[in-house]
């Protein structure tokens, strides 16, 4: 049998230069309603995971999104609103708009008060599926500062000893400047994004042990058969209770403290199309707040320069110590270079769209 490895491997998946499939995306988001500026960032938004290796969270999610636009789940004119405010925090809502762009904007507006008092502290309600966490946390760190990005979603992760789905997979990206590429850790805090049970699918191979339950709360291979993801670490022997630990704490700063619904009673509309009823979190903070900016990111070179230095286990002859952030920068100079990749399968879907929405073809 194909290794699980092997099949998500790209092999000769045909590439798009980075322009090319923008404007592709950036269409098919104005066909859906979008104005012009927020189809740009949108497609930007939806791209920066195809370039960073994150097929999961990339243009595979194109049907999930227009499908909330098109289904009015999703508004696609709704304006960013100030529920409330102080000097290092704000309380937004994105009155049922597209997450990629409310997101930006919210992030965006995150920066500049912390540009102005040292910090910031921003939630966001009533937004939608918002991408990659960590393009919002690099947001703040090519601006020479620290940034964090969290949110919630619809249940899709099994609570520890549960049967069924109530918390999201409640992502935490954090990144922080160095004197190369910024140091970004994006991770979701169950054992997987759903979207590698997509990729199964479409790919027909079983998924890894540990990753997901059945509709019994057993554990599956079967991403058909897959109803709930477990917790970062799985069951509680390896540590699971520790990653719904982080998701409940992800759940509340976009829950609750953002006056948004929590994740287990967001309706279950992941393959039905976005909804806009999802909570956000984010930070930014200087670093000059703190200590001089060329003092810290010289220390971090050196703490991450000392880690690459260290001998590597047996397993791992050829490689070196991984830091956060690497295979992501590996994928995004490896796209660059070579064009953004499509599995076949997702880029049939994507030719479906476009004709769906007279759109034309990203292969014409």
């Amino acid at each position: 049998m194909t290794s699980t490895k092997a099949a998500y491997a790209w092999t000769d998946e045909p590439r798009f230069p980075y322009e090319r499939i923008r404007d592709f995306i950036r269409d098919l988001f104005r066909s859906a309603g979008l104005p012009e500026a927020d189809a740009e960032i949108a497609a930007d938004a939806v791209l920066i995971a195809d370039m960073r290796g994150v097929e999961t969270h990339g243009v595979q999610r194109m049907d999930f999104y227009l499908k909330g636009l098109r289904l009015g789940n999703v508004k696609p004119d709704a304006q960013m609103t100030v529920v409330r405010e102080m000097p290092s925090t704000i309380a937004l809502d994105g009155n049922g708009g597209l997450g990629l762009v409310m997101a930006h904007r919210a992030m965006k507006r995150c920066i500049e008060k912390a540009e102005e008092t040292g910090i910031c502290l921003a939630t966001m309600r009533s937004s939608s599926h918002f991408g990659i966490a960590g393009m919002y946390a690099l947001m703040a760190a090519e601006r020479g500062m620290g940034g964090m990005a969290m949110t919630n979603t619809s249940p899709l992760v099994v609570p520890m000893f549960a049967r069924k789905p109530a918390l999201g997979t409640n992502p935490i990206a954090f990144a922080i400047p160095t004197g190369g590429k910024p140091f970004c850790l994006d991770m979701s805090t169950s054992t997987v994004a759903v979207g590698k049970i997509e990729v199964a699918k479409r790919l027909g191979i079983p998924i890894p042990q540990g990753w997901a339950v059945d509709k019994d709360g057993l554990p599956t291979t079967d991403p058909f058969g897959a109803t709930g993801l477990t917790p970062l670490g799985g069951p509680r022997e390896h540590s699971g209770h520790k990653g719904y630990g982080l998701g409940l704490m992800v759940e509340i700063f976009c829950g609750q403290l953002a006056g948004n619904p929590w994740s287990g009673v967001i309706p279950r509309t992941h393959e039905g199309g976005d909804s806009g009823e999802t909570g956000h979190m984010f930070m930014a903070w200087r670093v000059d707040a703190f200590r001089d900016l060329d003092d810290f990111t010289a220390e971090m070179d050196a703490m991450v320069a000392r880690l690459r230095e260290m001998d590597v286990a047996e397993d791992y002859r050829g490689q070196t110590v991984l830091i956060p952030g690497d295979p992501e920068a590996e994928a995004e100079e490896v796209n660059a270079r070579l064009g953004v990749p499509v599995r076949r399968a997702v880029l049939a879907e994507l030719e479906e769209l476009a004709k769906d929405l007279g759109v034309r073809p990203l292969t014409n």
